[in-house]
C-alpha cells in the first residue's frame, strides 16, 4: 500500500511513499506525527497549520 499526506489548504505533497503504519518495524517514519514534525507543523508553501485534522491522508492499495 502507498500513502500521501498533502496539506488540506494548499495540497502540497508532504509526504509520498511505503504506508507508514506498515513501515513501523523499519522505524524510518514512525508515524503520520513525525512527518508532520518535520515541518515544525507548518505547511512551508501557505504557512497553514500541519495536524492530522488539517491534512489529507490518502492509502491506496498497489494496481488500484
Amino acid at each position: 500500500m502507498t500513502e500521501k499526506i498533502v496539506c488540506g489548504k494548499c495540497k502540497m505533497l508532504l509526504y509520498a511513499g511505503e504506508d507508514i503504519k506498515r513501515r513501523l518495524y523499519m522505524r524510518a517514519i514512525p508515524s503520520e506525527e513525525s512527518v508532520l514534525a518535520l515541518y515544525k507543523n507548518t505547511c512551508p508553501s501557505c504557512g497553514s497549520a500541519l495536524t492530522l485534522d488539517t491534512v489529507e491522508v490518502v492509502i491506496k492499495e498497489h494496481g488500484r
